[in-house]
């Protein structure tokens, strides 16, 4: 199952106070691992429970003894205790292997919520697959990017309003697959929209500071079409954001000629086929259909070479002075031209 499919399984399990001694929470993704630790503190202790019966502790301050002994006691006029070890990344993984005879034997009444975040534990540790079997342990990985627009959409139907998938692929362009961020920006989207309300791309420009005018989405089309005062204009727009960085433009850039290459490589499938094998929904797929055409295999695999050139760039390698305005604007004459 994917990680949106393990979350929810979990999730359901947790609200229906169907609960496991331990749970071992690891991955990249960072936001369904804090989400279930929330789920499991609020539907495992009433709030007047929480004071005695809730320990947080930390890796970095706590030694597994430490961690074994709050697991040991008993809570105090409530069903259960719950024991959240954060930033247990920073203990080595052997560190684990002192816990390893209490996750055999887990205390009954005590719930444990380890969170290894930023990171994949080692999968070969036996306790860790002795876990697996028989207590909870969730991999949340990296949305990937042709993912995100479609959790965007579901995020926000969930909070009982609208968006439509261009506003979609505008907040996943320009913020990123970090889903902390997006739902942050969402949630401030959803306050200044009425319940059943759309989020528009207005709403979103003056709300999260994406210009609805000027952005990698925006900029993309343009030199999708061969519009070259447009991309310049785009070009700079984002030199004068403070936020703006190269690489990530690049990186995004990088991303729509590799598609724009695929449509080249697999002329004669269906609508359906092509967006499948694009990764993106047949909504968006006339626009790499446009741009294939402006843009033949040569000079693609010309522009993918740029495109390299300007990563390093970016990054420092080969350039001494350059900003990355003028960088970005020299490589949309080159790619253009």
């Amino acid at each position: 199952m994917s990680t949106t499919d393990d979350f929810k399984k979990i999730v359901k399990d947790i609200r229906a106070k169907s609960f496991k001694p331990v749970y071992f929470l690891h991955g990249e993704e960072g936001f369904f691992i804090d989400r279930v630790e929330e789920e499991i503190v609020k539907a495992a202790l009433e709030e007047h429970e929480r004071d005695f019966n809730l320990s947080i502790l930390y890796g970095k301050d706590t030694a597994p003894d430490q961690v074994k002994d709050a697991c040991l006691r008993y809570p105090m006029m409530a069903e259960r205790q719950v024991v959240v070890l954060r930033e247990a990344q920073t203990w080595k993984i052997d560190a684990f292997d002192k816990l390893e005879a209490y996750f055999k034997k887990p205390t009954p009444t005590t719930v444990l919520v380890i969170l290894y975040k930023h990171k994949k534990a080692d999968g070969r540790k036996t306790w860790l697959k002795d876990l697996a079997k028989k207590q909870v342990v969730f991999l949340s990985d990296k949305l990937k990017e042709d993912k995100l627009p479609d959790w965007i959409n579901k995020y926000v139907s969930h909070k009982k309003r609208r968006i439509g998938p261009v506003e979609c692929k505008l907040l996943a362009d320009h913020l990123g697959s970090d889903l902390g961020k997006l739902t942050n920006e969402v949630e401030k989207l959803c306050i200044v929209t009425e319940e059943n309300g759309t989020i528009t791309s207005a709403l979103i420009e003056r709300n999260v500071g994406i210009s609805k005018d000027h952005n990698i989405f925006e900029l993309q089309n343009a030199i999708g079409v061969r519009d070259h005062l447009k991309a310049q204009t785009i070009a700079h727009h984002l030199a004068n954001d403070r936020d703006h960085k190269l690489f990530l433009t690049v990186g995004l850039l990088s991303s729509y000629f590799s598609k724009i290459a695929i449509v080249h490589t697999k002329r004669g499938l269906s609508t359906g086929d092509l967006a499948a094998a694009l990764k993106v929904p047949p909504f968006f797929l006339k626009d790499y259909t446009t741009a294939a055409r402006n843009y033949p295999v040569d000079q693609v695999r010309r522009i993918q070479h740029l495109l390299r050139e300007a990563d390093l760039n970016s990054k420092g390698v080969g350039n001494t002075s350059a900003e990355d305005g003028e960088l970005l604007r020299e490589l949309l004459f080159r790619m253009m031209n």
